[in-house]
């Protein structure tokens, strides 16, 4: 890892939601997030993987400024907004975009694609209309879109060309960090590529930094310089691309990279077998949060929580590392 300035950076960020229990009954606490650490430099990928409920979808929502983390600090361009009121977080927030998913869901039906690029100018510059209009059709052309799409609906494009604009949306403000969740695995395979070419292009020539989240780890492979891996909510292993997919150490991280399908059998890893559910974050297990589902696991991972620590050149957060490396 380099020892850039981070563009980006989480300090034990804290995610809890009240849960209502019914009747008379006192509300539980559901701990989507429970303490994650960890920075995005300039022009870096950093890709968040780890099954449903690991608590990926609710970082992007810290990160993008939707909701206010419980605990925690996040630092954006040197300012920590974690706590910060309205007019803070306005002069922040052109520094975060994000690219959902679902492509056409994220787009206005009723909207010209052009008014949609040109809006966020419009709220945020003192750009005239002309001007406006010279962004928007220039950043389509980076996109690979054509002029006439300028006057047209969502409806009217493919789904890869809808995911195109929705770049193009999240670029017009020139953003220092783009969260991107799962921003291919509505595609057709045919083009998930053509979009992740098109990511990497774009991160350089404008040096933007990406908070990439995907379950697909092959589309990790692809973009990602680092890679986060997240269970029940906290960070278990962190590391560069190349450390995690040649050598992963925890045994989430193992199981996970496991039971990816390989053509080349050089490259097939051992099978892992998970015992039993991921549990819930209203009761988290005590000690390891992995605990319950570890082949490893002895009697001190039940009882005490392992700490996020360096080793062998990345962090993880298991007891038992040096044994079953």
């Amino acid at each position: 890892m380099s020892s850039a300035t981070p563009i980006l950076e989480a300090r034990h960020l804290v995610k809890h939601y009240p849960v209502a229990q019914g009747w008379f009954k006192p509300k539980a606490i559901a701990r989507a997030l429970d303490g994650v650490s960890f920075s995005l430099e300039p022009g870096r990928t950093l890709a968040v993987v780890g099954e449903s409920g690991c608590g990926k979808s609710t970082l992007a929502r810290q990160v993008t400024m939707i909701e206010h983390p419980t605990e925690g600090e996040l630092w954006i361009g040197g300012s920590n907004i974690a706590h910060a009121d309205r007019a803070a977080l306005k002069q922040v927030r052109p520094l975060v975009q994000m690219v959902f998913q679902n492509p056409y869901a994220s787009l206005n039906p009723r909207k010209k694609i052009g008014a949609m690029l040109e809006e966020p100018l419009e709220i945020n510059t003192a750009l005239n209309k002309s001007e406006r209009r010279d962004r928007a059709q220039a950043m389509m052309a980076r996109v690979g879109l054509r002029p006439e799409h300028h006057g047209r609906y969502p409806h009217m494009f493919s789904g890869g060309q809808r995911q195109r604009v929705a770049i193009a949306r999240a670029l017009m403000l020139d953003p220092k960090v783009i969260v991107a969740d799962e921003p291919v695995s509505a595609l057709d395979v045919s083009i998930q590529a053509q979009v992740l070419n098109l990511l990497m292009d774009l991160q350089q020539a404008s040096g933007v930094s990406y908070l990439f989240i995907s379950h697909n780890l092959a589309v990790i492979e692809h973009i990602a310089d680092e890679v986060l891996v997240m269970y029940l909510g906290k960070a278990v292993e962190h590391g560069s691309k190349q450390q995690v997919f040649a050598r992963p150490l925890h045994p989430y991280t193992r199981a996970l990279f496991a039971s990816t399908p390989r053509i080349d059998p050089a490259q097939r890893q051992q099978k892992i077998m998970l015992r039993g559910e991921l549990p819930s974050p209203l009761a988290p297990p005590p000690g390891c949060a992995f605990n319950t589902r570890c082949p490893y696991a002895v009697e001190r991972c039940r009882q005490e929580v392992p700490a996020y620590r360096e080793f062998d050149g990345r962090k993880v957060a298991c007891h038992r590392v040096e044994e079953i490396d």
